[in-house]
């Protein structure tokens, strides 16, 4: 009888064991457990497949060498959930950004640490999930809060500034027609007309937050915009020393989108471009169908200084600016978002900065739009 208790025991413990391993397979997030020491204890089937070796090759290897290449653990400066949690003793929750393509990838590790009976670590469990669906969601939808927000902020400024501005100018114009040209005086009045226009032009941009114009009646062919704004521009590349590349898709389809907006977005882009090659380089612009998703995507990938780490996260906030007072009010890519928001698309970039990578510094927006499908109905 004792002996027939310990193997019904025994195979309620089997069982038990394949029904846990069953669940934990069938999890979707990528699950690994490591001992004290970084070794890897245990994994489940989607974290085999993402290093594409069978269990067997994985278990017992030290974490840091088979998922980084690495021949310590992690360093400090690295986001990594499982170190923490065996130095704190606490759950570990951290968010990693990476390249993916040519897309940005989000993916969310957390590690939840085990202890004995005295109250010492003995193993980690993380838990790792990609979430850059999520992200860019969350993101866009913060986004578009703080929109919102400079939309009513845009709507009392536009009023109170608008006015003392044209009597400023206006009074400014009637004096120059007094003054000599080439004298002192008329050089001030110039500078104070050329501000004012700057001024004219920061609340310009501001009511672009504030105004949603009947967006489906714009449709607009990209190419031939882009091209006209190339056009413009085309003597400032030449005197920077910037190739200029185009690869453009024949048979791209219309987007949504005012023209006039748009072509303000590819100026935007496309001076940034030129401000970040300082002393030449290659501007490299695409055009795209992104049939899956239905979408138009403009690419522009300059061969520029990089956008630093520490700046990443705010380039698209208004007022934020990297360039010296008087040379930009930084509502550049904050109103180039709220443009293209407002036909349903979105503005996405990769980068690279000298530090990181010297050969293949520079950075790449994409501006994705909606294809207009009510133009092939007319």
């Amino acid at each position: 009888m004792k002996k027939e208790h310990e193997l019904d025991t025994r195979e309620e413990l089997l069982e038990a064991n394949r029904v846990l391993v069953s669940v934990l397979d069938g999890i979707k997030d990528k699950i690994m457990v490591v001992d004290t020491d970084y070794k890897i204890m245990g994994v489940n089937e989607s974290l085999a497949k993402r290093v594409g070796k069978p269990k067997h090759e994985i278990l017992g290897r030290h974490c840091y060498r088979l998922l980084h290449n690495l021949d310590k653990p992690c360093a400090h400066n690295y986001p990594c959930s499982v170190r923490d949690a065996l130095r704190t003793g606490e759950i570990s929750d951290v968010l990693r950004r990476r390249l993916s393509g040519h897309d940005v990838a989000y993916t969310r590790s957390i590690a939840y640490p085990t202890l004995d009976d005295r109250g010492e670590i003995i193993r980690v469990i993380q838990m790792e999930r990609d979430i850059t669906k999520w992200k860019k969601v969350g993101d866009r939808l913060y986004n578009m809060q703080k929109l919102v927000s400079m939309g009513k902020l845009a709507a009392g400024l536009a009023h109170e500034l608008n006015n003392p501005m044209a009597v400023i100018l206006g009074f400014v114009d009637l004096l120059l027609e007094k003054t000599e040209r080439g004298t002192k005086s008329y050089d001030i009045l110039k500078t104070i007309e050329r501000q004012g226009f700057n001024c004219k032009r920061i609340v310009e941009n501001l009511i672009s937050f504030a105004t949603f114009s009947n967006v489906t009646k714009h449709s607009a062919d990209v190419n031939k915009n882009l091209e006209r704004v190339l056009s413009m521009v085309m003597d400032i590349l030449r005197k920077e020393k910037i190739v200029i590349e185009k690869n453009f898709a024949g048979d791209l389809p219309r987007a949504k989108g005012n023209p006039e907006y748009l072509r303000q977005v590819f100026m935007n882009l496309i001076t940034n471009a030129i401000t970040a090659m300082h002393g030449g380089g290659r501007l490299t612009i695409s055009t795209r169908h992104n049939s899956p998703e239905n979408k138009v995507e403009i690419l522009f990938r300059d061969t520029g200084h990089g956008i630093k780490r520490e700046h990443r996260n705010e380039i698209f906030d208004p007022f934020f600016t990297t360039r010296e007072v008087g040379e930009g009010a930084g509502l550049g890519l904050s109103a180039c978002y709220g443009l293209v928001s407002k036909y349903d698309g979105d503005i996405t970039f990769e980068t690279v900065t000298e530090e990181d990578d010297r050969e293949n510094k520079g950075t790449a927006f994409t501006v994705s739009l909606p294809v207009d499908f009510s133009y092939f109905h007319k």
